[in-house]
């Protein structure tokens, strides 16, 4: 194989990785993604895990969660088998890829009923009430 067409495979397969949220630290897969609406410091009212599950790749425990106004959720990547997102389906808050290890807060100042996905895994659905 010619030097030019190894370079080629070799710059594919490292965008290929870095799409699928693979790579070797929690922020290697996140360029062009801009964690918004929480921290990654603080303590949440309730916690959230993120635990694998062989049905749906990993799943939000518990779900759905109950705040009251003024709460905050924390999210805890505890999945070592891969990485996975926190995302609102209304746009108030993004994780971007984050492996096991990693947490997010976010504080909620309004009742109502914030659904939210993993942008990786289609079958991961979330849920936070707030009353």
């Amino acid at each position: 194989m010619s030097v030019w067409k190894m370079a080629v495979v070799v710059a594919g397969s490292a965008l290929t990785l870095a799409a699928c949220g693979g790579g070797g630290s929690s922020t290697a897969s996140n360029t062009g993604c801009n964690q918004t609406g929480g921290s990654t410091s603080g303590t949440g009212t309730q916690v959230v895990k993120i635990n694998p599950d062989p049905n749906t790749i990993g799943r939000f425990d518990p779900n759905p969660v109950s705040v009251k106004v003024g709460d905050s959720v924390e999210w805890d990547w505890l999945d070592s088998s891969a990485p996975h997102t926190v995302t609102a389906d209304d746009g108030s808050f993004e994780s971007c890829t984050q492996n096991s290890g990693f947490k997010f807060v976010v504080t909620f100042s309004k009742a109502g009923d914030v659904k939210y996905h993993c942008t990786i895994h289609a079958q991961m659905l979330g849920d936070v009430k707030v009353g």
